[in-house]
């Protein structure tokens, strides 16, 4: 059995970066058909079962994936153009986004904008941005987003999987979160 961790990675992999060495052809939504995304993680992983598969795109608790009309696709994350077609919502009063402390005083100064993706994520939850800023810090910073103000200005908010994103977020709506003090301060 393959670890359901694996197949998730090499499902976001394939799904978000479009990695011309595996030619799957996408529609304009981002939705690969369900055959031909199983057949290239059966390449990867040899035995490993369509159940096994769907478990990981249907009860991932992130909601990477999402499954329909016998296609698949990444809800989040790409690097390539996709068309979503998410609807504008309005957030909660603060989101948050973990990042490495090198990065957080520029993003204080500049503004929040996407790096190598088309959109910005953001965490409803305080613990999963810093467990995203740890990916890139072992003591990340995590910035405070002012979202409902922020969307009263007319910056859009998309609800996909379980976060919210957003094109850019500027400067003034932003904090630093203070974890001695465990509240936001700004800059």
């Amino acid at each position: 059995m393959v670890a359901p961790e694996r197949i998730s990675r090499f499902l976001s992999f394939l799904l978000r970066h479009n990695p011309p060495e595996y030619r799957l052809r996408f529609d304009r939504r981002g939705f690969v058909s369900w055959d031909e995304l199983f057949a290239k993680v059966r390449e990867r992983f040899g035995e490993v079962s369509e159940a096994e598969v769907l478990a990981v795109i249907e009860g991932a608790e992130k909601k990477r994936f999402e499954f329909a009309e016998g296609k698949v696709r990444a809800t989040y994350g790409h690097s390539f153009p996709v068309e979503l077609e998410l609807q504008s919502v309005e957030p909660p009063e603060r989101l948050y986004h973990g990042t490495a402390r090198d990065l957080a005083r520029n993003f204080l100064r500049a503004g929040l904008t996407p790096r190598d993706r088309r959109h910005v994520y953001l965490s409803e939850s305080l613990e999963e941005a810093i467990a995203v800023g740890k990916r890139r810090d072992p003591l990340p910073a995590v910035l405070v987003v002012a979202a409902r103000a922020a969307h009263a200005d007319g910056i859009r908010f998309y609800h996909s999987g379980n976060l919210f994103l957003v094109e850019a977020v500027p400067a003034r709506f932003l904090s630093l979160w203070d974890s001695g003090a465990g509240s936001a301060r700004s800059a």
